[in-house]
């Protein structure tokens, strides 16, 4: 004869379930954020990482090119050099290589073991454009073949690598690069940043532009802070209010325009 168990199984009752269900809720909503974070965390690492690799390209190209970086934006057969381009009350400098198809980007290629390099995965513009009918990426992109496009992530500091700036704020006649003896303290003067626009460059007056259509802003953060690459390649991550004192992005230079104003306006993604 079959001797019967004295253990019952009982059924977990509808109201103990839902609690636990909400118990699983409730550590979800708490621990999503923190691995949210620490994910884009490690992206920023690996941008940063990616900033100092393309800041080692531009020292390579500085000892080819007797210590002077490659131009902003350089001319070719529809854009030639003819100085100050500013126009109207804008005291931003202009030129009229404005939409070459030559840029730094794509002069520093030779330098660089991988375009993958110049792709950072937090950047959701790096390969993609925010408009439709718009060419994503490099702005130099619509001369050239798919296959040969170039992805955005990374710009010079506009404020001291701009061009026209030469022309526009210190009277000389032509646009033309800036080089390594002009600069007076190179761990202080930010060389490169992150980017979310097309064109090579981005200064601290792209802060006066408000978001986007998809609601972001010009430059890439991570969590509130922002990647900078300085003119000695050494990268430090800081918020954007860190980065505008000091003459950052300016050096010695007249800086166009003020770079610390309006923080008390500054986006929430870079507070």
């Amino acid at each position: 004869m079959k001797a019967v168990s004295s253990h019952t199984h009982r059924a977990f009752s509808l109201i103990e379930l839902l609690f636990v269900i909400a118990i699983i809720s409730l550590l979800a909503a708490l621990l999503f954020p923190v691995f949210a974070k620490a994910r884009e965390q490690a992206r920023s690492a690996t941008c940063l990482s990616n900033l100092r690799q393309i800041g080692m390209s531009l020292q390579l190209y500085l000892e080819d090119y007797d210590e002077t970086y490659p131009m902003n934006r350089l001319p070719d057969a529809t854009h030639a050099m003819q100085g100050c381009a500013l126009t109207g009350s804008s005291s931003y400098p202009l030129s009229n290589l404005e939409d070459s198809s030559l840029n730094w980007r794509r002069v520093i290629q030779p330098y660089l073991k991988s375009r993958q390099v110049q792709v950072c995965s937090s950047n959701p513009y790096a390969d993609h454009a925010p408009i439709a009918g718009i060419i994503p990426g490099d702005q130099t992109n619509p001369y050239y073949q798919p296959k040969d496009y170039l992805p955005l992530s990374y710009a010079y500091n506009g404020n001291f690598f701009h061009e026209a700036i030469p022309a526009c704020l210190y009277g000389e006649k032509l646009e033309r690069p800036r080089s390594l003896p002009e600069i007076s303290s190179s761990s202080n003067l930010i060389l490169l940043l992150e980017s979310r626009w097309a064109m090579p460059d981005l200064g601290s007056w792209a802060m006066s532009f408000g978001p986007d259509p998809l609601g972001n802003g010009a430059f890439q953060s991570h969590t509130g802070m922002l990647n900078f690459l300085f003119a000695d390649t050494h990268a430090k991550r800081l918020k954007y209010a860190a980065a505008c004192g000091a003459k950052m992005w300016s050096d010695q230079f007249q800086d166009t325009p003020d770079s610390c104003q309006n923080l008390d306006r500054l986006p929430e993604e870079y507070r």
